[in-house]
């Protein structure tokens, strides 16, 4: 998969400050997903670190870059000096978006994270939606994260990241959602179901989300 620069979000130095992932998911890329084929995506996002870019760190931000791209490709970040925080880091990229009936993940991808779409199998009340829609490590996370670590103990990278997602509808699909602790339109929902008439933007960050992955539950025709 192209591009995924998400290699940098929460991984350097106590004090690292990171912003949260925004990725845009329009309605026709999701049921090309359903059908088999793999979407890149793109993202963006800034972080800082309580860090100067000193030599050192200079070094240790080209080994991780040279790690990172045996798992992705990379194509390129801004680093600059900030007045406040030390340094600032503005990314940008794209991140596959996959379909898997079981919610398995193939060893063929190597991103350590993924949007993934599978069946619902949940019961009670969700058991009308037919998909969800998470973002989650992928089974080369682990690794990934180890060999950065190897380049400085004070890396930590985070294997659960804050998202906003925008839904975007341009096709005329009937797109119908549920999930619950998210924050849209200024307000704060323990629960929220909508239809995706135009456009949607779903921010899911913090508390049970420092622990687990977002799930955005839907049906789609």
């Amino acid at each position: 998969m192209k591009k995924l620069l998400i290699l940098l979000l929460s991984i350097y130095l106590i004090g690292c400050q990171s912003n949260i992932i925004e990725t845009t998911i329009k309605s026709s890329e999701i049921k090309d997903a359903i059908n088999g084929e793999v979407q890149d995506i793109e993202f963006e996002t800034n972080f800082s670190l309580m860090a100067e870019l000193d030599e050192t760190t200079k070094i240790e931000l080209e080994k991780i870059e040279s790690i990172s791209s045996k798992y992705i490709d990379i194509e390129d970040f801004d680093v600059t000096e900030d007045d406040y925080f030390g340094i600032s880091i503005d990314v940008e990229g794209e991140i596959p978006l996959l379909y898997s009936s079981n919610g398995s993940i193939p060893s063929s991808v190597l991103t350590p994270w993924v949007l993934l779409i599978s069946d619902n199998t949940d019961k009670g009340a969700l058991s009308s939606f037919k998909y969800k829609l998470e973002f989650i490590a992928s089974p080369t996370f682990n690794a990934f994260a180890g060999e950065l670590q190897n380049v400085n103990m004070m890396i930590g990278l985070e294997q659960f990241q804050p998202v906003k997602f925008k839904l975007r509808n341009k096709d005329d699909s009937i797109f119908n959602i549920f999930t619950g602790a998210v924050e849209g339109s200024g307000d704060s929902h323990a629960t929220f179901e909508s239809a995706v008439e135009d456009k949607i933007s779903l921010t899911m960050k913090g508390g049970i989300y420092d622990k687990t992955n977002q799930v955005i539950f839907f049906n789609i025709d």
